[in-house]
């Protein structure tokens, strides 16, 4: 099978992460890594024996670069992706996919000209729990969805923050605990949920006060289209990174996601259909990160390759950052914010 040559760009926390699925592709090759600092760079580099590179235009001019992988920080990420998308690469585009819905926009539309693919990385869609949650839900073998709510608990410190320049400041994260840590449960709301008409959420800095200028507590109602509505609390101030929890309640019975597992109650009986952890196969990260990266950049890669098969794109990740926005903008104005698409 033909690979294609990946390099990716950042190799923070998230970047070995991208290493270790491409490697595990038989459609993919790591072909190299890209970062500011140079010993950041040749230290992964030596560790997947692939290039090192510390320039982002480089990357771009190399005509065997296939395809970029982009892990830096966020106010970066609008901006890298509309460069590689005029430089005809592939892009993987690691969340959040721009600050907001008008720097989404351009993106969307900047792969859409150069008539590139773009995956977002919305890898715990892929979680064994979520798909037979999902699978559930959009088979109706439990009735509608009534209702849906959503807890997430981690914990980030002020060393955390102070770690990179670039955390807890509204110019170069674009927020906070929802940006960073709880946006993949805003997708995770819409995905399992259905669409969402609008939000009325509030923001607030609880634990962080003295480090951070963004929150790192939220709580939002979500208003659905077909008349059902959700609810999500987060924080990052918590003692311990705790697993997911999400429930969901159907006509004949509720479903939860919890500590990895998903367990239907129904006519008063319990039982567990999934187990995240049984099927968890990456040996580096963060066990409340999933395990779905592998699968999302090895679908990627085997769509483009023209095997059946498909990915989250950019379109996916538009009700995360229409929902993003609202939130915000809905604390702000403390009011009800209709979801704004690109």
């Amino acid at each position: 099978m033909s690979q294609m040559n990946a390099v990716i760009i950042g190799c923070g926390a998230i970047g070995p992460i991208h290493a270790e699925a491409i490697t595990n592709s038989d459609a993919a090759h790591l072909y190299g890594v890209c970062d500011v600092l140079p010993e950041r760079a040749e230290a992964l580099a030596l560790r997947y024996g692939c290039r090192a590179f510390t320039s982002y235009a480089q990357v771009l001019a190399d005509e065997a670069v296939h395809s970029v992988h982009i892990c830096t920080p966020h106010y970066l990420h609008a901006e890298m992706a509309v460069q590689a998308a005029a430089a005809g690469k592939q892009i993987l585009l690691e969340k959040p996919i721009a600050m907001n819905v008008l720097e989404a926009r351009a993106v969307s539309n900047a792969v859409r000209t150069a008539g590139v693919s773009c995956c977002a990385i919305l890898q715990n869609r892929l979680n064994p729990c979520i798909e037979a949650a999902k699978s559930l839900i959009d088979d109706g073998s439990y009735g509608k969805l009534l209702g849906i709510k959503a807890f997430l608990t981690w914990k980030r410190t002020a060393e955390y923050y102070v770690s990179a320049d670039w955390r807890g400041k509204w110019a170069t994260e674009g927020g906070g605990l929802l940006i960073n840590q709880a946006v993949h449960m805003l997708d995770l709301l819409y995905y399992l949920g259905g669409e969402v008409e609008a939000v009325k959420g509030h923001i607030d800095t609880r634990v962080l006060q003295e480090v951070i200028e963004v929150e790192d507590t939220a709580e939002a109602t979500f208003y659905y289209k077909d008349g059902k509505r959700g609810w999500l609390y987060a924080t990052n101030g918590y003692s311990e990174d705790s697993p997911f929890f999400i429930e969901m309640h159907l006509e004949q019975g509720v479903l939860r996601y919890i500590d990895n597992k998903l367990i239907l109650k129904s006519n008063g009986e319990e039982q567990i259909l999934a187990d995240d952890m049984q099927c968890s196969k990456s040996s580096i990260g963060k066990a409340y990160w999933g395990s779905g990266h592998a699968k999302l950049i090895d679908q990627f890669y085997q769509t483009l390759a023209g095997h059946l098969g498909s990915y989250s794109s950019l379109q996916d990740a538009a009700y995360s950052m229409g929902i993003l926005d609202a939130i915000y903008a809905s604390s702000n104005n403390d009011r009800r914010e209709m979801i704004e698409l690109f």
